[in-house]
């Protein structure tokens, strides 16, 4: 049966405006997704010889967008999650969930597609198993928001295809405001013989899966739309502001590359006053020389010898100083590395003064601390899902949820042992281990019960002796 889509809010009319929204922003990010994955546009300067400059053109740039991504991504890491029930101590039942959907892996695809596309989805399933969080990419899910409160969504569509059942799915996920008893809903369409993602609507072509609800749908456990969309500043990747630095970069590259190619070794002319045309003169010459042809002229073999007509001159060129054009491809990378507020070492290792330094490393910190807060709001919104899903309303109160991140600066062993010297008698352990030695609750948890343990044994030690009892030694045997 066909999809009606004239009906406002309705599921139809949804996941028409959804495939209209995709469809707007596909060319986009498959053009940033080719910049991370290293695939950017090649500088094209030969369009007479595109095929032979093919692969010489893509060994010219470089993937500036991967480094840029990469060294964000991998200072975001999780400590811990805290709920109104569990207090100041981690919560063991949001730490679960968070094991369970393996996200001490995955979360970090989700920094990443969310730093190259500037938006990643988490879309919350309620398994039988316990709720399921899944990562979505920004090609294959869209969300609509209310736009004075971006944070609530009206809808969301997930689009995937079954290549093994040749199918093409869409799942419309719509809040429960649209509803008289409050509950979101979820409807799934499907269409024939698309063996991957359907790029065009035809409602004439898709139906409602009948094993998922059919027309009427499935009614969730909560009024929310389960996906939470992980936005980055301005909507933008964290290399897409830059993009027209690194095309100069790259097509700077590929000129260098160009030159030494092509003058890596030096050329030579024969300069010959004739009146003969081109061609005449070159077989002239050719025969004064006794060979074929001029090819086999003017050899680099050690032991040749050749003798030129009267009035012949042998032309040599100079190679080409590229001191200044590498020079100039460093101060291009420096540019880069301080607009997109890197330490210029991941762009050009090279000598900084110690305030340089400092200064980059500042920059870069406040970045990760920028992306953090965006990280938290995400997480608790996840959070907030998943024990709606799970049926624990008290967890699932917002205000008490609570993610906290690792440090964006790490310290060096001497620093922390300094700082643990200077404020031992001011803190106490937890604090310590926690601000000054990084730990997560796992470790803490671990260094505290090694502590009670050694504790213990001392203290049965100090009994044992205080019994007049000699300590005992093993007994070593000849």
């Amino acid at each position: 049966m066909p999809l009606a889509i004239d009906r406002v809010n309705s599921p139809g009319w949804w996941l028409a405006k959804a495939f209209a929204k995709r469809e707007d922003r596909l060319d986009r990010l498959d053009d940033l997704n080719a910049w991370h994955i290293g695939e950017p546009p090649t500088p094209a300067a030969v369009r007479e010889a595109r095929e032979a400059f093919r692969e010489f053109e893509a060994e010219a740039t470089t993937n500036w967008a991967e480094l840029i991504v990469g060294s964000m991504r991998e200072r975001q890491a999780v400590r811990d999650v805290r709920t109104s029930v569990s207090g100041d101590d981690p919560d063991d039942v949001a730490w679960k969930y968070w094991l369970d959907n393996n996200l001490d892996v995955e979360f970090s695809t989700f920094v990443e597609t969310f730093l190259w596309a500037g938006d990643a989805y988490a879309m919350i399933i309620d398994d039988e198993d316990g709720p399921l969080v899944t990562h979505e990419d920004p090609r294959e899910c869209v969300t609509f928001h209310d736009p004075v409160r971006q944070s609530q969504l009206r809808a969301a569509a997930k689009f995937y295809s079954d290549p093994d059942e040749d199918r093409a799915y869409a799942v419309v996920m719509v809040a429960g405001s649209y509803y008289d008893d409050g509950l979101a809903r979820t409807y799934t369409a499907s269409m024939d013989g698309e063996g991957e993602l359907a790029t065009s609507f035809d409602p004439e072509s898709w139906s409602w899966d009948e094993d998922s609800g059919g027309v009427n749908g499935m009614a969730l456990k909560h009024g929310l739309v389960p996906v939470v969309r992980l936005r980055n500043r301005r909507g933008m990747g964290e290399f897409e502001p830059h993009l027209p630095h690194m095309r100069r970069i790259n097509r700077l590259t590929f000129q260098l590359s160009v030159i030494v190619m092509y003058q890596a070794y030096k050329q030579r002319a024969i300069i010959s006053d004739v009146d003969d045309p081109e061609d005449a003169a070159q077989e002239e010459l050719a025969e004064a020389f006794n060979a074929d042809s001029l090819e086999d002229v003017l050899t680099s073999d050690p032991g040749s010898w050749f003798m030129l007509p009267s009035g012949t001159k042998v032309w040599e060129s100079t190679p080409t100083d590229i001191q200044g054009l590498l020079k100039a491809l460093h101060d291009e990378q420096l540019a880069l590395a301080a607009v997109a507020r890197r330490p210029m070492g991941m762009f050009a290792p090279d000598n900084q003064s110690a305030s340089g330094a400092n200064f980059t490393r500042e920059g870069l910190q406040f970045a990760v601390e920028d992306k953090q807060a965006r990280l938290r709001r995400f997480l608790v919104d996840v959070f907030h899902l998943v024990f709606l899903t799970a049926d624990d309303s008290e967890r699932a109160e917002k205000s008490g949820i609570n993610v906290s991140f690792m440090p964006a600066e790490r310290y060096t062993i001497t620093d922390k042992a300094s700082a643990t010297s200077q404020v031992s008698q001011k803190f106490p352990l937890r604090t310590i281990l926690r601000e000054i030695w990084q730990m997560t609750p796992t470790q803490i948890q671990q260094v505290e019960a090694e502590a009670d343990t050694e504790a213990l044994m001392l203290g049965e030690f100090a009994e044992y002796q205080g019994a007049g009892n000699e300590p005992r030694t093993p007994a070593i045997e000849s």
